[in-house]
C-alpha cells in the first residue's frame, strides 16, 4: 500500500499524510480538507514510513505534521553501511580471526 503527503499552500509548514488515492483525501475531516488548499508533495510505500507515522495513519487515517519541507524526513533511514576493514592482517576483513590453543 502507498501513501500521499500533501503540502498546505496557505502554511508551507503543514502537511498531511494519508494513503493514497483520492478517495483517501475526500474522507479527511472537513477540518483538515479545509486547511488547504493542498498541493502534492512526497509519495511512497506506507512500510518505509517512519513508525509513528505508520502507526497513527493505521489509527486514524491520516496524520498531521508541521515543520519546515526541508526538513521533513517521513521515511525512515536505510541504516548505514558498515565500515570494511581489509586492512587487517588477522581476519583480511572478514571479522573472523582463527581461535589460538583450542
Amino acid at each position: 500500500m502507498r501513501y500521499k503527503a500533501w503540502r498546505s499552500k496557505s502554511d508551507n509548514e503543514l502537511h498531511v499524510i494519508c494513503a493514497e488515492g483520492s478517495d483517501a483525501f475526500e474522507v479527511l475531516p472537513v477540518g483538515i480538507r479545509n486547511l488547504g488548499p493542498w498541493s502534492g508533495s512526497k509519495e511512497g510505500l506506507i512500510n518505509d514510513l517512519r513508525l509513528p507515522y505508520r502507526l497513527l495513519l493505521a489509527e486514524q487515517g491520516f496524520v498531521i505534521v508541521h515543520c519546515h519541507a526541508n526538513t521533513l524526513a517521513l521515511e525512515a533511514r536505510a541504516p548505514a553501511p558498515l565500515v570494511e576493514n581489509k586492512d587487517c592482517r588477522d581476519c583480511n576483513g572478514s571479522g573472523q580471526v582463527p581461535c589460538i590453543g583450542v
